[in-house]
């Protein structure tokens, strides 16, 4: 035996040992590493027999690593380890070993293991294994462990074995593992462990309560009112079969894949007040124009649940049940929304605005014994696009015919067609505007109609349709009435309600941005009127896709609370910020966000309640423009796009993340748990 290795023998034996490192017994072996000559055994057995030293050097060998060349070991023994090792290695160990190294296992193994082993890994590892090991093992080894093991290894180790190492495995050994084992592997280096206090706070916060998580997002709360009307259908979605731009059936194919990639959740046709006049058996297939055929495969090319609207009268019964029943027969699309009128207190009936005195329930109950049981929302009509302060019309049409209707129409826009461009617009009504989105209109609208609702149908089965809503403002162009120009205060106020139905996703069922293409508050813009080819998303459209995994992989919506800082304009001191949260099936948490901030970027904290202990941050994306009314323009690269949030502008630990918004932006947070 080598002195240096006795002499650390002796140590050993009298506890006066220091560690050792594999190098230091590595290179105190000689060449044979294995076996001695039996001359040498009478003047080292001082202390304990050779067999001894022998067995506690191969267990030094084996605990340090070392490699044993030319070495057959046939091995009949059994070993028994109770013990409670605690290993801890935070090195950066780069180990590249060229050898060829062959693993043939023909083996039964039988490993019984009892033990708690909690293993955690923080670290970036690089294990490339090109081995050929062949370990060959005539032995019928039982290992049984009942320690404690806890590795804990943060270190960086690259192993590259390319060794001519021969197991061969033809043992019964038996593989039986009872372990309690937790291996948390997470190589993302936003995913280390830190402490949540280096976060810090800010003026804003948002409390997401994922525990909380219970109402599914539709995805039709991300839908479209397409109306026969302006150049929305023809000359926009619509260029006709023989069009050089090209389509499919007629329809655009860059507006098809545009509304796919966008997470269009559902489509109302054909209006909007157009349907109170539409005779659908004259429209199943028009060569000149989208009729029905046309209307369902695109929805269904698109992903999107058809809305179809039918005329109130009693008269037009049969015909409605007869649509429904071709859909569903003759185009084998099972149908789920059916509305009975639009706007009836106006273009579909002129009704007025109290129910009483309308005639609107028998025109309903004529609709409901025909179609009853052939959809599965049949939504009424209200009365005119304002609730609050009166009660003329839903409360007592819900008292009369609640148990029939499914849903209840509701129209609200931001609605200024005499005083706000569409670009060019002041702070003041920047202001105006983006106030009426969120608190200032819409969400004291819907908490005013929940109200009514929730007071005669406490279980929650009748449904808010918003199908039609966002910024009605002055036209683009006065050649064209109904075309709006598209800014960044378009994608903060669709941001902004968006939230709100997110908010409400337990009652909202529908919304319908009003519209689709080229009129009003729209996601895309076409030159197809004057035979351009030319399309341009709106900044709008790209708040639609950025925020489209709120109504994926079955997203129910996260409850959120929110203390935030004030903004002053247009006569208002509202909140700077907006947010709402899902969490989908994957336990990934959404969270989106908007500054309404014209000049300042704002700091926001959000923390997490949840049983899970780490969230890291997955992607962060932003909307937002040079100035307020920055658009997309044709033939112009685009100003308003979705980018990733600068580098270092989100940052997260634990359950805490903290994330800084550009001034007039809207930013959308995807989390993994882990």
């Amino acid at each position: 035996m080598h002195p240096f290795i006795e002499e650390q023998i002796h140590s050993q034996m009298s506890g006066t040992m220091d560690s050792l490192t594999r190098e230091q017994v590595c290179a105190a072996l000689p060449d044979s590493r294995v076996g001695e000559s039996a001359t040498n055994k009478g003047t080292k057995m001082t202390q304990f027999t050779l067999s001894a030293r022998v067995l506690l050097l191969l267990a030094m060998l084996l605990t340090l690593g070392c490699s044993v060349e030319s070495a057959n070991t046939d091995s009949d023994s059994s070993g028994n380890s109770d013990s409670d090792s605690d290993t801890d290695s935070d090195t950066d160990s780069d180990s590249d070993s060229d050898s060829d190294s062959d693993t043939d296992s023909d083996s039964d193994s039988d490993t019984d293991s009892d033990s708690d082993s909690d293993t955690d890994s923080d670290s970036d590892s690089d294990t490339d294994s090109d081995s050929d090991s062949d370990t060959d093992s005539d032995s019928d080894s039982d290992t049984d462990s009942d320690s404690d093991s806890d590795t804990d290894s943060d270190t960086d180790s690259d192993t590259d074995s390319d060794s001519d190492s021969d197991t061969d495995s033809d043992s019964d050994s038996d593989t039986d593992s009872d372990t309690d084992s937790d291996t948390d592997s997470d190589t993302d280096a936003d995913y280390q462990a830190c402490e949540e206090s280096t976060i810090g706070d800010s003026s804003n916060t948002v409390g997401v309560n994922v525990n909380g998580a219970e109402h599914v997002v539709a995805k039709e709360i991300f839908g479209l009112l397409m109306e026969t009307l302006g150049n929305n259908v023809n000359n926009g979605v619509w260029v006709g079969k023989n069009s050089p731009i090209p389509n499919t059936e007629g329809v655009r194919n860059d507006i098809i894949e545009a509304f796919k990639d966008a997470g269009v959740g559902a489509i109302e046709w054909p209006g909007g007040c157009a349907a109170n006049n539409f005779n659908w058996e004259a429209n199943i297939n028009p060569s000149n124009t989208m009729g029905v055929n046309r209307f369902i495969e695109f929805a269904k090319e698109v992903g999107a649940e058809p809305v179809l609207v039918g005329r109130s009268p009693a008269q037009y019964a049969a015909s409605n049940r007869a649509w429904i029943d071709y859909v569903k027969n003759d185009l084998g699309y099972d149908l789920k929304y059916f509305k009975i009128g639009n706007e009836v207190w106006g273009c579909g009936g002129n009704l007025g605005h109290n129910y009483a005195s309308s005639g609107y329930e028998a025109m309903f109950n004529a609709n409901y014994d025909a179609i009853d049981g052939q959809v599965e929302y049949l939504i009424a009509a209200t009365a005119g696009i304002w609730t609050t302060g009166s009660d003329q019309w839903t409360g007592p049409m819900l008292d009369s015919i609640g148990n029939k209707i499914d849903g209840i129409e509701v129209h609200d826009y931001n609605y200024f067609p005499d005083d706000v461009p569409c670009v060019g617009f002041t702070e003041e009504q920047y202001h105006d505007v983006i106030y009426m989105a969120d608190e200032g209109q819409m969400a004291p609208r819907i908490r005013d109609i929940r109200g009514i609702i929730e007071k005669r149908d406490p279980s929650g089965r009748i449904k808010i349709i918003e199908d039609e809503w966002g910024d009605w403002l002055i036209e683009w162009k006065p050649a064209d009435s109904w075309l709006q120009q598209g800014t960044v205060m378009d994608a903060l106020s669709a941001a902004l309600t968006l939230n709100v139905f997110i908010k409400n996703a337990d009652i909202v069922q529908m919304a319908g941005l009003a519209q689709s293409v080229n009129v009003i508050h729209s996601l895309i813009l076409t030159n197809s009127v004057s035979g351009g080819t030319d399309m341009v998303k709106t900044p709008t459209y790209y708040v639609f896709k950025m925020m489209k995994s709120h109504h994926a992989k079955n997203a129910k919506y996260a409850p959120v609370s929110i203390s935030s800082e004030k903004v002053s304009g247009g006569g208002h001191n509202y909140n700077v910020i907006s947010s709402a949260a899902t969490v989908n099936d994957d336990g990934q948490v959404n969270i989106s966000l908007a500054n309404v901030d014209l000049n300042a970027e704002r700091e926001v904290t959000i923390t997490i309640d949840s049983g899970e202990a780490n969230y890291g941050i997955r992607s962060a994306q932003v909307v937002t423009g040079p100035q307020k009314d920055s658009f997309n323009d044709f033939g112009q690269p685009e100003v308003v796009t979705l980018k990733d949030l600068d580098e270092g502008s989100a940052v997260a630990c634990g359950k805490k993340i903290k994330v800084t918004l550009p001034s007039k932006s809207v930013v959308m947070l995807t989390l993994d748990a882990f």
